[in-house]
């Protein structure tokens, strides 16, 4: 029987897959993984309760080789042991397990613009059931590098952004930059001088000081180097001119 932890622990991994195969425009591969996250964080509620829940049959006498319960059974099962699912959202989880088996079976008849307005809904679900379940907020479950994916998609992000703002505000010292890794405005705070500490994404390695380059006072990734301190611009362009130099390189050849 697959332990509680190994459950929540693989939906992670596949909400993380799904929003970086939804921000790559990988429609089909975030069909899949937001499906099958679902999946697993709704069996995992159901584990909370009692493991053998997650069977198709809880009555048999050994569960070893037992299949466990379908997706679009979940929701109903959840809802006889008083579990909070609501109907529309019983019926977009039911509407893309359809989804889901046209896809593995090389079948897909579903609309693909209904598709890429119902995934977002999906996957705001999740995180909402996330932290209404199972007591797992969302900015402890993603990675920063999916920050912005999640802020431009999910609703249940600008509740999280707006805590880190109160957290921000109570704190005082706020910027008005937006933080470089998870991109959200009003979040940072100066500490110790020109350290600044970000309340969305909980990192503590900025600097705000005047760019060597450009003399722009702003926020930038802490560096040890004692050659100057460059803003994330800067280093964007320098960036932007090695690369075309090696192209004219390349080129020349």
């Amino acid at each position: 029987m697959e332990s509680n932890q190994s459950l929540l622990t693989s939906a992670k991994q596949f909400l993380i897959e799904a929003l970086g195969n939804h921000r790559d425009r990988k429609r089909n591969f975030a069909i899949l993984h937001a499906v099958t996250a679902a999946e697993l964080v709704l069996k995992e509620r159901l584990a909370r309760i009692h493991p053998t829940l997650i069977f198709k049959n809880i009555d048999a006498a050994s569960f070893r080789g037992v299949q466990t319960i379908s997706l679009s059974n979940l929701p109903q099962r959840l809802i006889n042991l008083d579990v909070r699912v609501e109907p529309k959202e019983a019926e977009l989880i039911t509407t893309f397990a359809q989804w889901r088996n046209q896809i593995v079976h090389h079948m897909p008849l579903f609309d693909k613009k209904a598709a890429d307005k119902q995934l977002p809904r999906l996957l705001d679900f999740l995180a909402v059931f996330l932290r209404r379940e199972l007591d797992t907020p969302l900015e402890d479950f993603l990675p920063k590098s999916l920050y912005r994916t999640a802020s431009a998609l999910l609703r249940e992000w600008e509740r999280v952004v707006q805590e880190a703002r109160a957290q921000a505000q109570a704190e005082g010292g706020v910027l008005s930059e937006a933080c470089p890794d998870c991109g959200a405005a009003e979040v940072l705070c100066l500490r110790d001088e020109k350290r600044v500490f970000c309340h969305l994404c909980a990192t503590k390695q900025y600097r705000y000081d005047r760019c060597t380059q450009c003399g722009r006072i702003t926020v930038s990734r802490f560096s040890s180097l004692d050659d100057g301190n460059y803003c994330d611009s800067c280093i964007n362009a320098a960036g932007d001119q090695y690369i075309q130099m090696l192209i004219d390189i390349e080129r020349g050849k």
